[in-house]
């Protein structure tokens, strides 16, 4: 007969329980360390770190995009939620470079690096040139243009049609455009580049000035772009030094017949100038109007003035503001052939901003296609 036999069940030890997944999942997420993305932007290579960049970064996770500069050419961004991400980093005269990272959050604390190399942006340049005294396209003109280091000179030809070059150019800097065309001076002179849309009009002398005003005339380069816009014109001694007057000091109204009362600050309106249709080419039409205009400023040596081009609001914004101030800067040319100092003229191309008339008709946009004057 077997012996009965008496357990101790207070040395048996129990066998560990298996935990479930979601368990440990949470205890991963519990333990998850932030991960951390850098974003560094260099122009060219990696020993030029970009001070001026942009990241622009969406995420999937929340469907949001978010733009953030990169001081001294570096972006450091905390991830605490896995994400997927779009990122664009992008620099003022450089090319956009595009990359997608998935960012995992672990208990290790990781760590991502995006190291984005920046080429410049090639400078698309339009030029064209045109004569001193009419202000019409020279459609025989040729350009050269060379500058950047190791660059070879670009020999340019313009469309016969409209006298345009378009040219691609490696990037921003200072160019050396030199011009020529039968029956005008060469003209040669350095511009800055600036902006990737840019535009160069050269105005030509022709060789044999018929008057006194045209053979003073000096060549320049009138340069353009969505942001900047300046003069270089040749050093010349002024055959008269304008006075400016002080601020405070009131201008006179000048009585003139074509003009009526000219007061400062009240805008006259150019009631019988004409351009060639969407140019900035004068028409001969207006040489009467403008021949008065010289007389009066001829006659009030200290008076400076303002012209202010408009349109109606048909077409693009920007391309309507671009054509009023050409418009005004044709007016500005020929005064000056005229004999007026540059200084004393600013152009102003406003677009359709300042309509007088509602733009519901052709009547009333004929209304608003305008040019104006304002004693400064």
């Amino acid at each position: 007969m077997a012996q009965s036999r008496e357990v101790d069940y207070s040395r048996i030890k129990a066998s560990p329980r298996v935990r479930p997944v979601t368990a440990l999942l949470a205890d991963s997420g519990r333990n998850a360390k932030p991960s951390i993305l850098t974003v560094k932007a260099f122009a060219v290579d990696i020993s030029k770190p970009m001070a001026s960049a942009v990241a622009q970064i969406t995420s999937r996770a929340t469907g949001k995009t978010q733009q953030f500069a990169l001081a001294n050419g570096r972006l450091e961004r905390v991830f605490n939620t896995p994400d997927v991400l779009a990122i664009e980093v992008s620099g003022e005269g450089y090319t956009t470079v595009f990359r997608s990272m998935t960012i995992a959050v672990s208990s290790a604390g990781n760590r991502y690096e995006f190291d984005a190399q920046l080429d410049p942006a090639p400078i698309k340049l339009t030029v064209w040139a045109v004569d001193s005294r009419t202000n019409k396209v020279i459609h025989d003109a040729h350009f050269t243009i060379s500058g950047k280091a190791g660059r070879t000179t670009l020999l340019l030809t313009p469309d016969s049609a409209t006298g345009l070059v378009k040219t691609d150019l490696p990037g921003r800097g200072i160019y050396q455009l030199t011009s020529s065309a039968t029956g005008y001076g060469d003209f040669t002179k350095s511009i800055r580049l600036d902006s990737v849309q840019s535009e160069a009009r050269v105005m030509l002398t022709p060789k044999k000035a018929p008057d006194v005003a045209q053979a003073q005339a000096l060549p320049e380069a009138v340069v353009k772009s969505a942001k900047t816009a300046y003069v270089e014109t040749p050093a010349a001694k002024p055959a008269l030094k304008v006075p400016v007057l002080p601020s405070n000091v009131q201008m006179p109204a000048v009585t003139n017949r074509p003009f009526g009362p000219i007061e400062k600050g009240k805008a006259i309106p150019l009631k019988n100038i004409y351009f060639d249709q969407s140019s900035p080419v004068l028409r001969p039409e207006s040489n009467a109007e403008l021949d008065q205009l010289a007389e009066v400023l001829n006659a009030n040596p200290s008076m400076q003035i303002e012209l202010r081009g408009h349109t109606d609001n048909q077409g693009d914004f920007d391309l309507n503001v671009k054509l009023s101030r050409d418009r005004c800067q044709a007016v500005i040319d020929y005064l000056v052939n005229k004999g007026i100092a540059k200084s004393r003229l600013k152009a102003v191309g406003r677009g359709p901003i300042d309509s007088i008339a509602p733009n519901t008709n052709e009547e009333n946009r004929k209304k608003n296609r305008r040019v104006e004057f304002v004693v400064i």
